[in-house]
This record gives C-alpha cells, structure tokens and sequence, in this order.
C-alpha cells in the first residue's frame, strides 16, 4: 500500500449517471473531483429509458441539453387502454416547459453523453478501481482503493459522495440501514423492434385482467417493452422473445409483432431508503440512497437531480463561502423528496398490477373519471415531468410581505402593492419551487428566456418592477448596486421592466423589456418584487415589495460574505 497522498476535492465512488452528473456541475462550478468506478466497462444493458423535463432544463442550465435531444425520442403524451378502448390520454405539450415531453433515450447513451462531457472539460473517469473503506476525521476522509491489479491505495479527500448504487460500498461502511422490500410479482423485459400500428411517440399501456402490457418507444420502431406476472410463474433467467410475444397477443391490442430482441430479462423490485443522505463529510446520492417501482421512469432522473441540489452547495461550501446549514440542506430537501417518490411509485404499482376483477373495474373507472378533469391533468403533468417537485419546507428558502405594506387607497406612484397586486402575489411561484421559464427582450430587442438569462453558477435576483416609476427604478438600482458591492460575484442582478421601451438608468446588471407582460404575469408580479433564484434553477427567496434588507438578511444566513475574495 502506498502512503496517504492529499488529492482532489472531492471523490466521486460511481460513474453511473447520477455520479457523472454530479462530476460535470462540480467541475462547472470550478471544483476539481476524481471519479472512481469499480467495472471495467459501461453497462450495455439499457436500463432506465427517460430524461423528464425538470432533467433536461436541468442539462440546458448545464449547456448540455441539446446533445441529449440529438440521441433521443421524444414522447408526447402516454394512454392507457382497457378492452380495446383508450381510458386515459395524458397530452405532455400542454407541459409549461422548454421540454414539453419526455425524452426516451436509454441509460446507456445518457452515461456516454455525461461522460463525454466531463471528460472534454479535462475530467477523468478511472475504472477497475474499488473502494475498500473509508475514515472520516476533521481534517478529511482517508480511503483505501483498489486497482485492477489489487494494489491499494489510502488517499485523503475533503467531501465523499456514494454515487454507487442499490449495493453501495459507501452506504454499507456507514452502516446505514437499506429499509424496504421486494414486490411479489416478478416482472419480464424485452428491448426490441415492433410493428404495430401503434404511436412511437408516446408511451402505451394496456390493462388486461392478467396483468399489464407498457410498450416505451425508443425511436426507429423499437421499443421497451414490461410486462408484470406472478413469481410462480416465471422460468429461467430471462423470458423468450417467444414467451413476450404471448403476452403481447394476449395483453396487447393485438397486430403487434416482436423480433430483432437486444435485451431479454425477469426482474425484481424493491422499494428501499436510507433514513439519511449525509453523514459527516460523506453524502449519499441516487441508488445509493433510494430505490424504487420504475413505474413513471422516475429513478435515473431523481438520482441526476440529487446530484445537481448538491453540487452547487458543495462547490460554495469548498469555497469556504457555504456553512454547514447549507450542506444540511441537502438532505432536508432530497430526503422528502425520495420518501415522496417512494409512496407514489408504491401506489402507481399497487394500482397497475391489481389482479380482482371487481378492483380492475373500480380502478379503470375511477382513472378514465379523474384524468378527463383538466386540473387532474395539468397536476399528472407536473407530477410526471418532475416539475412539481420543491423545496418549500427547505430551512434555506423563505418570503418577506406583510398586510403592512399594502396601500388600501390605489396610487399611480406607489410601489407598495394594492390588495389585488398583494392576493395575486401570494398566487405566484413559492419560495422553494422550481422557477419558471418566460420570454422577454433583451437590450438589442431580441427574445430571450428568462432561463437563458440566469444561465450559469451564480445566484440570480430578478427585480421587476410591475409598473415602471422614476421612484421604482430608483429603489430596483440601489438594490443592484448595494447586492453587488456585498455579495460580488456571488449574486448576479437583472432589472425586468413591464414596457416596450428602455428606461434610462445605470443599473448594475442587465436590463430586460417585459413589453406582453408575459414575464411578470408568470412571476404574479403586479407591483414592484424580487425573486432570488438559486443556482439549481429554485426559488430561494422573494419579496413583495422590493427592499434590500430582507434579500440581504437571507443571504448573509446562507453566504459566508467575510469570506468572499474581493
């Protein structure tokens, strides 16, 4: 064994996609970080199919997302068929987003496509090397590796993230109880060509009284194709494509025919959870700390996501500018977000693989009811697309706007909100959720959205100013000016005003025209406010109206400002 050697910030233990995404946002963000992965080789087996909306603004913030799109199959919408009728049809380019679908595109090609991109920023991914164990003192963590020759190593780290898996080392040197279980049912997988007259660009699922039949188009007429069944029945390690072509006949619309299979295979399911994701200087993402029912293909997508709320806390924790409420935030707005992932995946599989005849009919009643409500749609939608998960319980998120501040009597020349501007504030997008998109004009007149202007590592503070006023624009600037002076580089600001032409001002930030009002009717902007919005894309604070101490206060409890470089 060779002596301890200090090395990079962080280690990284798994290049899977949860592990690769958080090594391209900490690299992103300035952080060096080594990427240690135990196989010789990247999986060929396809396993997790989808990238959701929230995933691929998430890859557009990072400058990768068109990549993804090049090598993927978008799905428009999914129906739910029973007895040769469509019960459910849930229509994704409704979605209030940039990514109105999901994208099909298997896991292999999103571990190549990160992979290639951390790699030529400078990065690298080095395989065959194994994690023995691990140390944690105040001045690190030491750990021992392995290479493919068995020669060890013992090395010093600040920070360790177990990006491994259902089976992670990292999890089990902490000791971390894996609480969960297995569905009884066993379920069979075929990745192949089809034909059919069936949509290929959206998913398809059939009830039948044996079970389920989901069909995930995957560009080219091929698809992937479960099927769920009892444990007693099924033979061997994997199904035939003759054995998926029964099902098909039986459970299917019919006229459907498999052949060319690259992928055959049972598989189990579990539902499993760590009750924390840090312990000390080691954080737990993904797989590692979470599984669960694939149904809705959520998994690969929540684990990417873990890694992404972590990255940017990491890398300003490193830079000795985030404290540790900051890195404790990281379980308090992951964790929920597994344990809700955890009940909804449960009852959605619950629900799909219901064998009683009567419950079938109560269930598929029920669905064709609910989902033909447009407000069960648009919240299927969000749910789906994962842009309805938030952080609104989060310690580090927050609001300031009190019944003092409005004005009862209306005043062309006032900023503080009337009682309509101050209830149509309260409707708007909370602190903690995802903020959302919009067009705007920039200073050349040309369209721009809102999340190409904040795109990059640092905080963003939207000032608008609901009705443009000499006064308004007075108090947005000194705001700018006195956020920059403090917080440097940390924070960057953009002045949004609801006209079609340019104020004369000397603001510190970029200016932008909101001539439709499309960008303050999303934000429910009516009267003067700001947004803090995080570097992972959420709404860390907002204010009505717009003053500098409240903003300043929240900053300072979750920035080390005595510390920034100047």
């Amino acid at each position: 064994m060779t002596g301890k050697s200090q090395e990079m910030p962080v280690l990284i233990v798994g290049a899977g996609p949860t592990g690769l995404m958080l090594a391209c946002e900490l690299q992103r963000q300035g952080v060096s970080c080594r990427v240690i992965e135990k196989t010789m080789v990247p999986s060929d087996k396809s396993r997790a199919l989808v990238l959701h909306a929230r995933t691929l603004e998430i890859l557009e913030s990072m400058g990768i997302a068109e990549r993804f799109l090049e090598h993927g199959c978008p799905a428009y919408g999914a129906s739910l068929y029973h007895a040769g009728e469509r019960i459910v049809h849930l229509n994704m380019a409704e979605l209030q987003s940039p990514f109105p679908f999901s994208l099909m595109i298997p896991q292999t090609e999103t571990e190549r496509l990160l992979a290639e991109h951390f790699v030529s920023q400078g990065g690298t991914i080095e395989r065959e090397v194994e994690l023995l164990k691990f140390s944690q003192g105040k001045g690190g963590i030491t750990v021992t590796v392995k290479n493919a020759k068995g020669k060890e190593e013992q090395m010093v780290f600040q920070w360790l993230a177990g990006c491994d898996g259902a089976h992670s080392t990292v999890r089990k040197v902490l000791e971390l109880p894996f609480e969960g279980s297995a569905y009884e049912e066993r379920f069979g997988l075929v990745d192949c060509l089809v034909k059919s007259d069936l949509p290929d660009n959206e998913i398809s699922t059939f009830f039948h009284e044996d079970g389920a039949f989901v069909l995930f188009p995957l560009g080219n007429k091929r698809f992937r194709i479960i099927v769920n069944v009892p444990s007693s029945k099924v033979i061997g390690e994997a199904p035939s494509l003759a054995d998926m072509q029964v099902f098909a006949d039986r459970r299917g619309p019919g006229n459907v025919k498999l052949h060319a299979p690259v992928w055959l295979a049972w598989f189990t399911i579990h539902q499993r959870s760590v009750s924390k994701y840090r312990v000390g200087r080691v954080f737990l993402c993904g797989d590692a700390a979470h599984i669960h029912s694939p149904v809705g293909g959520q998994g690969m997508n929540t684990g990417m996501q873990d890694a992404f709320n972590l990255g940017w806390k990491l890398a300003l924790a490193l830079r000795g500018i985030g404290d540790e409420k900051l890195l404790d935030s990281y379980n308090e707005e992951r964790h929920p977000v597994g344990q809700e992932l955890l009940k909804g995946t449960d009852l959605a599989t619950t629900v799909a693989t219901l064998r009683n005849p009567l419950a079938q009919q109560i269930r598929n009643h029920v669905m064709s009811f609910l989902t033909q409500q447009e407000v069960i749609q648009q919240r299927m939608r969000k749910v789906g697309s994962m842009l309805a998960v938030n952080y609104r319980s989060s310690p580090i998120v927050a609001e300031k706007r009190g019944l003092t501040e409005i004005q009862l009597t209306p005043s062309e020349d006032s900023e503080k909100p009337s009682i309509p501007g101050y209830i149509e504030f309260a409707r708007g997008p909370l602190p903690g959720d995802r903020a959302p998109d919009a067009v705007m004009v920039d200073q050349d007149l040309n369209p721009i959205r809102v999340y190409e202007a904040i795109r990059g590592i640092s905080h963003n503070l939207l000032l608008l100013d609901g009705k443009p006023t000499d006064a308004g624009y007075r108090n947005l600037e000194k705001i700018a000016w006195a956020i920059g002076e403090q917080f440097g580089g940390l924070v960057t600001c953009h002045l949004i005003v609801a006209s079609d032409k340019m104020p004369s001002l000397r603001f510190p930030g970029k200016v932008f025209l909101d001539p439709d009002l499309s960008v303050h009717h999303i934000y429910c902007a009516d009267s003067e406010c700001l947004y803090l919005i995080r570097p992972d894309g959420y709404i860390g604070f907002r204010a009505q109206p717009a003053k500098l101490g409240p903003v300043e206060d929240h900053l300072n409890k979750i920035l080390k400002v005595a510390r920034v470089q100047t």
